[in-house]
């Protein structure tokens, strides 16, 4: 017989899925500062956490009135300075951490007050940025003013911006042509960008990027240098453009823009760096991008995950705490602030600090598209530290129609194992009944599927055919959710759907193009193909190891099954004990009531709700199940 103990441990083995990292037991504990606790209240951790976190550490804290002046300036709680100030009483000297107060770690989330002298220096430098800032938009129109002031090159941008892209490169192409302008000319050019901008207003991005690319690779000191790299940039967010050629860019000097030109600058090739995976050259391009810039919490957030995979857990932590202040104090990218959060959950899952895990998962909002990941993961959670109140809870979310587009096959047995474990044998057989009639019968289809299936292409397009709502392929739909929730996926299927539109608006207007639209067809067409083959290599990934995990499933849903089966049987032989006299009374059976108790948030009404959810509630169910399992004494052997 499999015991529920060895069950439990088999599952957390072999179901595990949280992508996290580990982090070593010393790294997990240090040294309470005062300069920390400013830290922390910046971040927005609830006094008593913080003072859990000072009484768990025993740290006594011999603070001076400059300390303490600190302190409060930093807005941190009476409550969490009272405490601070009683510490030399609560723990006294002996086996105590000493607080370092006199002589404090540089504070990484609060500035230093400035003295007068610095605070001129630091106006003057932000002055001369801005006249700098102010130079360089100023030469920019001046070179538009000098390009556009030739009749010809004025009638193709008036074209582009009437959304007549076709007209507007003709003109381009026909000043050039009839002035005979080689393609190393100044008007050549000029030309040239006026192209790339007419196919940014006409929506082909992924053609409009390699004619920017082209543009931006001519040098620095040309006149459209600057404008070319903030359209490329602004493509880059609407499709997924990488090129080996971004890589030219670091041999240009940009020392002579703006700070914010530079910071956009040295964002981007250290962006670029890390899809390549280089991280010595992703930290030396991403460290230079300064606090004042919009790109600093991303900047920190890649940075974060750098280190990460070098396993510099500690400095990981660092680094997704100042992308979370950057982006609330300069108002940037949410989506940054909710990933660094989510980064936090897990390595403090990692570390053991569950209680850590579950606090930042919660700060992820429910309009996050995150919040499904949070709440999945926030629910294993829960189920290995022993909560199963919670995690019951958390599942019940999951299952609810809000998350209908989500797919966790392994919820049921999570599940089931929990009610064995609380000794709740038709709850735990019900929720094996729902993984049978739910999960179960995708295995075979997905099996089929698998086997005759062979090309990339083929895998693309059997996924666009069921998502259209096709069931020649046989693949099961509901799979479809694993795919599509894969960050990687949905990147590349963006490429393939965007490349796919523009060769659309290309055919129809590839005659009047001539040689430039039959080449732009040309690319586009490989480039598919190339975004085909990796998408189709994409799905195949993801739904082998779907086959494989549902296979792991099936065989502890068996064993739980069996597990299930051997209880029954002793609960049998305890009520017949009991009939007998010769034992202790069997607990009675609460399990025939159709469904757990639940609590939501912080009220205390109660009421049977399988099946029943509230929108405003989610992430905040808790389950009341009773522990039915008889203590050791009760039963005799």
């Amino acid at each position: 017989m499999i015991s529920r103990v060895a069950t439990l441990r088999g599952l957390l083995v072999a179901l595990i899925a949280l992508p996290v990292i580990a982090l070593s037991a010393q790294e997990s504990h240090a040294e309470i500062t005062v300069q920390q606790v400013k830290g922390l209240t910046t971040m927005g951790i609830a006094p008593a956490e913080i003072i859990k976190a000072i009484e768990r550490e025993k740290t006594v804290f011999n603070l001076t009135v400059q300390d303490i002046l600190g302190l409060k300036k930093a807005g941190v709680d009476k409550k969490v300075l009272s405490y601070m100030l009683s510490t030399p009483q609560r723990f006294g000297k002996k086996g105590a951490k000493k607080a370092t107060a006199t002589k404090p770690t540089p504070d990484k989330t609060t500035a230093p007050e400035l003295t007068d002298e610095e605070r001129r220096a630091e106006e003057e430098r932000m002055r001369r940025d801005a006249l700098k800032m102010l130079e360089e938009k100023k030469r920019a129109e001046q070179a538009r003013r000098k390009a556009y002031a030739k009749g010809v090159l004025a009638k193709g941008r008036a074209l582009a911006q009437e959304g007549k892209f076709v007209e507007s490169i003709q003109a381009y192409q026909s000043f050039v042509q009839q002035g005979g302008f080689g393609p190393d000319t100044e008007e050549a050019y000029l030309a040239n960008f006026g192209i790339a901008e007419a196919l940014v207003k006409a929506g082909l991005y992924q053609s409009a990027a390699k004619q920017l690319v082209d543009i931006l690779l001519a040098g620095p000191e040309r006149p459209f240098f600057q404008s070319a790299f903030e359209q490329l940039r602004e493509l880059r967010k609407q499709v997924n453009y990488s090129p080996p050629d971004l890589e030219e860019l670091t041999k240009f000097f940009v020392g002579k823009f703006s700070q914010s030109f530079q910071d956009s600058y040295n964002y981007v090739i250290g962006e670029f760096y890390y899809d390549y995976n280089n991280w010595s050259q992703v930290l030396k391009y991403l460290d230079v991008v300064t606090p004042r810039s919009k790109d600093y919490g991303k900047a920190q957030y890649l940075k974060g995950l750098v280190e990460v995979r070098n396993q510099l857990y500690k400095s990981a932590v660092g680094s997704f705490q100042k992308a979370i202040v950057a982006t609330e104090e300069n108002g940037s990218d949410a989506e940054v602030k909710d990933l660094s959060f989510l980064a936090l959950a897990r390595i403090a899952y990692e570390a053991g600090d569950y209680d850590a895990a579950i606090y930042y998962y919660r700060k992820i909002p429910n309009r996050s598209y995150k919040r499904a990941t949070a709440l999945y993961e926030s629910a294993w959670v829960y189920f290995v530290k022993g909560d199963f109140s919670r995690a019951l809870g958390t599942f019940h979310t999951l299952h609810s129609p809000y998350f209908k587009h989500q797919f966790y096959p392994e919820l049921w047995i999570l599940e089931s194992t929990i009610y064995m474990n609380l000794c709740h044998f038709k709850f735990a057989e019900k929720a094996l009944q729902e993984f049978r009639r739910e999960v179960l019968p995708l295995g075979t289809p997905l099996k089929s599927f698998l086997v005759k299936t062979l090309r990339p292409e083929e895998f693309y397009v059997a996924l666009v055919s069921t998502l259209e709502g096709q069931k020649s392929y046989g693949l099961p739909s509901r799979l479809i959710a694993l795919v599509m929730s894969n960050v990687d996926f949905y990147n590349l299927y963006k490429t393939v759907k965007q490349i796919e539109s523009e060769q659309a608006k290309i055919r129809l207007s590839a005659d009047r193009l001539g040689a430039f639209g039959t080449e732009l067809s040309t690319k586009l067409s490989d480039l598919h193909a190339g975004r085909v083959r990796d998408i189709g290599y994409k799905i195949q990934q993801i739904l082998k190891a779907s086959e494989g995990n549902l296979a792991d499933y099936e065989q502890k849903s068996r064993e739980i099954q069996e597990d299930l089966y051997n209880e029954q049987l002793k609960e049998e032989e305890r009520k017949l004990r009991e009939i007998a006299g010769d034992g202790a009374k069997a607990p009675a059976d609460t399990t025939a009531t159709g469904g757990a108790t639940a609590i939501v948030g912080s009220d205390s009404w109660e009421w049977p709700f399988e099946g029943d959810y509230w929108s405003d509630e989610i992430g905040y169910y808790r389950a009341f199940v009773r522990d039915q399992c008889p203590n050791d004494q009760d039963i005799v052997e």
